[in-house]
């Protein structure tokens, strides 16, 4: 993952979705450098969108 982070850094769009927080992402990387290092990549020149509100698939349950 970090490798295909690394190779469209600067050079193309990378859209990443997630359903858990930038602090709970060491559980994805194998250390703590990588996913300072991935999120770092990810965050500048970064659109964060964090939508509010409660889930539409649980609504229409």
């Amino acid at each position: 993952m970090l490798e295909l982070i690394a190779c469209r850094y600067e050079r193309a769009s990378l859209v990443v979705t997630a359903n858990q927080p930038f602090s709970a992402w060491e559980a994805v990387f194998s250390d703590k450098l990588m996913t300072v290092a991935a999120v770092d990549r990810w965050v500048h020149h970064a659109y964060i969108f964090e939508p509010q509100g409660g889930s539409y698939r649980k609504k229409t349950q």
